[in-house]
C-alpha cells in the first residue's frame, strides 16, 4: 500500500512564484514554470484550483511509490504477518495434517523464518501452478512450497539461496566398495525407468572408461530389497526418499556426491530483494545452528 503523506494544501508553499499566477512562496522563482508561462501563459492561472494541487500531490506520491524503495518489509514487521504460499499436497514438505492444519518440513522452516522476522506466518494455500500468482497478485509475500528455481521467472521473482538439495543421490550398503563416483565402473546401478538419475546414469555409460551396468524397475520398493540383498551395489534415489530409506534400513547409507541438483528455495517478487536477502540470512543461521539439520531428521523418516 502507498502511504499518502500529509499535505496542508491550503498553506504549503508548492509552488514558486509565477508570472500571473497569483501565487507567492518564499522560494526563488521556479525555471520550469518561467519557461511553461512563456508557451502557454493562461497554463499558470490553473494552479490556483484546489484540483490541480491535488492532482499534484497525487503525481507526487505516485513518482516516490515508483522510485523509492520497496517498504513490504516494513509492512511485514509492522502488521506482525508473513504471509505464505503452499500447495500442501507433498508430504513431507507440506501436507494437511488430521487436524486440517499444515504441516511438514516446509512449514515448520516457514514458522523458524517468521519467528527470526518477529512476526507470525499466514499460511495461503493454493495448487502448485498458482504458486507464483498468488505473490503476482499480492495474495501471498512469498512461497515455501518445495519450489526450484526457475530461470523463465527470474525477470519478476527474485530466489533465496537453497534450503534443501531434492535431486538424486547414490544409496549403497555400509560395507560398500563403492564410496563415489568415480569407483561406480563395472558395478550395477539400479534406478527407476525413464527418471532423470536414469538419464544421467546413461550418460555415464558415454563418459565413464569402465562403464555401470544400468539396470532399470518400475516399482521403487524392490530397489532398497535388492540392494541390501547383494543383488546391485548402488541404487540412485531421490535425495528424499533416500533419507527416508536410511532412516529405517540401518545398513545403507547415502553418499555425499549429489548425482543431480534440485535446489529447494524460497521465492518472493523482483522488487523484494530486502525480504529475500532477510530470508537469506536466516537461512544461513537455520544451517549454522543445526535448526535444518534437526528438520531433515524430523521429517525425513
Amino acid at each position: 500500500m502507498v502511504h499518502m503523506p500529509h499535505v496542508d494544501l491550503i498553506s504549503a508553499p508548492v509552488f514558486a512564484d509565477c508570472p500571473n499566477s497569483g501565487i507567492s512562496s518564499p522560494y526563488k522563482p521556479s525555471t520550469m514554470c518561467a519557461k511553461i508561462h512563456s508557451v502557454f501563459p493562461d497554463t499558470c492561472l490553473l494552479w490556483k484550483t484546489p484540483q490541480f494541487l491535488v492532482f499534484v500531490v497525487l503525481m507526487f506520491v505516485i513518482l516516490t511509490a515508483c522510485t523509492g524503495r520497496d517498504h513490504v518489509l516494513d509492512r511485514i514487521q509492522t502488521t506482525g504477518v508473513l504471509r505464505i504460499a503452499i500447495d500442501p499436497s507433498f508430504a513431507p514438505f507440506e501436507y494437511v495434517d488430521e487436524d486440517d492444519l499444515p504441516a511438514g518440513f516446509d512449514i515448520d522452516l516457514s514458522l523458524a523464518i517468521a519467528d527470526a522476522l518477529g512476526v507470525k506466518p499466514q499460511f495461503v494455500t493454493t495448487g502448485y501452478d498458482a504458486l507464483y500468482d498468488a505473490v503476482t497478485v499480492g495474495r501471498a509475500d512469498i512461497i515455501i512450497s518445495a519450489l526450484y528455481p526457475d530461470p523463465s521467472r527470474t525477470a519478476a521473482f527474485a530466489y533465496s539461496v537453497p534450503y534443501f538439495n531434492g535431486g538424486d543421490v547414490l544409496l549403497v550398503t555400509g560395507d560398500s566398495p563403492v564410496s563415489s563416483l568415480a569407483s561406480l565402473g563395472g558395478k550395477r546401478v539400479a534406478c527407476l525407468f525413464g527418471t532423470e538419475g536414469h538419464m544421467t546414469a546413461l550418460g555415464w555409460q558415454k563418459t565413464m572408461t569402465l562403464q555401470p551396468v544400468i539396470i532399470t524397475t518400475n516399482s521403487p520398493y524392490t530397489l532398497t530389497d535388492a540392494l541390501v540383498a547383494g543383488k546391485i551395489d548402488a541404487v540412485i534415489m531421490d535425495h528424499v526418499t533416500a533419507l527416508m530409506t536410511v532412516e529405517n534400513h540401518n545398513s545403507v547409507q547415502i553418499l555425499p556426491d549429489m548425482i543431480t541438483d534440485e535446489p529447494y528455495v524460497v521465492a518472493g517478487r523482483l522488487e523484494d530483494k530486502e525480504l529475500i536477502k532477510a530470508i537469506d540470512d536466516i537461512i544461513a543461521t537455520l544451517i549454522v545452528d543445526g535448526t535444518l539439520q534437526r528438520l531433515i531428521q524430523k521429517w525425513m523418516r
